[in-house]
């Protein structure tokens, strides 16, 4: 359990500042002369991950009198544009984070404040992989508390329908996908007006064609972005295109408000290639079809490649405090109690959120299947536009999009990239 921190009232009383002592009493205790608020920005507007989140900042304050948490909520994108926006002072105390090369470009700004210490106290109870993300100069810099993975979902009515099965490879996934056509179902949902969701298709291809490192040897210079796979890779997406294996106008669909997500439960649709969130959002939205329909697997694999279904594009959620917060301490104390929380990372698990707390358990059989394959994995690759630098994440979007939009050729994205990453390295 995170460890009680206490305030030493005369050292307040004497410097205007805050100094933590190992005692029974607790930050912001009754008696003290200010209310310690902190400002906390994410990106949770569903109810079954924004009312855990509320109710766990609720006891954190009740745990703590005297310290007040302010919580604002920010879509997704527009989230990660305002925070770019911001810098010094008006940064908020504690923030949404992702880890990766995300992060890491605030962290080398000096933006975020190092949290070694203090994690040191709950460092052994979160996923150790996701705490890697957020690990930079064998320093901390953010707290984990949500887990993430991207799953191949499916409509298990409409696969028993026309006697489908799960496909393993990708020549399989492409006669599932003819079927599917051949009966008036577009097979995958796809709303790519944020760009990400997209990516995740061409990110399996390579991965599964170049082996699951093919990104992490690219951004270390052991192979180019026109690597073959990649071209590859985005042949095969402008393939699935041209078959109409995607809505028409996949770019001007957006995930985030919605849109693909309706074409998958008015089975319009069969198939959507998603992460974990999806599980949280489709519960939320359409419980029937979660209980009864929706199945969850990984990204076939392509026979005769290096890439193997149990490779898993997967990243985390995490909270880090800014270097310009007056109170690091009880923030970095709030990071740890996020990340594990007992009540709120159940919470999590309840509302189809898998939590970054080590140990977690669920009998609901989608949330099992997806831990599953988490820990059966043989390689667990960061979300890659959270992997690359702002610079060239953007311009991985960018490419990826034009594929779609078939205003730009496999290798000229190829090109682009490598244009992009030799510029910014």
């Amino acid at each position: 359990m995170v460890k009680k921190i206490g305030i030493l009232l005369c050292i307040l009383a004497l410097c205007g500042g805050m100094v933590f002592a190992g005692g029974e009493q607790e930050a912001g205790q009754a008696g003290s002369e200010k209310e310690i608020t902190l400002n906390l920005w994410h990106i949770h507007g569903w109810e079954t991950r924004r009312v855990p989140l509320e109710n766990a900042l609720k006891r954190f304050e009740a745990a703590n009198p005297g310290v007040k948490v302010i919580p604002s909520h920010y879509e997704n994108d527009p989230y990660k544009t305002k925070l770019k926006t911001v810098s010094g002072q008006d940064f908020p105390d504690v923030f949404h984070s992702w880890g990766g090369g995300w992060l890491k470009s605030f962290v080398d700004a000096g933006l975020v404040a190092d949290i070694t210490e203090a994690s040191k106290s709950w460092a052994d109870e979160v996923s150790p992989e996701a705490l890697a993300f957020n690990t930079y100069y064998d320093k901390v810099y953010g707290s984990p508390y949500i887990i993430s993975g991207t799953y191949l979902y499916y409509n298990k009515e409409i696969f028993q329908k026309y006697g489908l099965e799960f496909p393993k490879t990708y020549d399989e996934l492409m006669d599932v996908c003819e079927t599917l056509k051949n009966n008036g179902i577009i097979p995958f949902a796809l709303g790519n007006k944020s760009k990400w969701p997209g990516a995740q298709h061409f990110v399996h291809l390579s991965m599964r064609l170049g082996g699951p490192d093919i990104f992490q040897r690219a951004l270390d210079g052991d192979v180019k972005f026109t690597d073959p796979a990649f071209i590859k890779a985005g042949q095969m997406l402008q393939d699935m295109v041209d078959k109409e294996y995607f809505p028409a106008g996949v770019n001007g669909i957006n995930y985030d408000t919605g849109g693909s997500r309706m074409m998958f439960y008015t089975e319009k649709t069969a198939m959507i290639l998603q992460t974990s969130g999806f599980l949280s959002n489709c519960k939320a939205e359409n419980p029937d079809f979660y209980k009864t329909k929706l199945g969850v697997g990984m990204y076939p694999e392509i026979e005769g490649a290096p890439g193997n279904s149990t490779d898993i594009l997967s990243g985390e959620n995490a909270f880090s405090v800014s270097a310009s917060c007056e109170h690091k301490d009880i923030a970095a104390k709030l990071v740890g109690f996020l990340s594990t929380d007992e009540q709120y990372q159940k919470d999590l698990v309840a509302g189809g959120t898998l939590g970054s707390r080590l140990g977690l358990e669920t009998e609901e059989p989608l949330l099992k299947t997806a831990m599953t394959i988490l820990d059966n994995a043989t390689y667990m690759q960061n979300y890659v536009d959270q992997t690359l630098n702002p610079e060239l994440a953007e311009k991985h979007k960018d490419t990826v999009q034009a594929l779609f939009g078939k205003t730009m050729t496999p290798r000229e994205a190829a090109e682009e990239m490598q244009k992009v990453y030799e510029a910014t390295k």
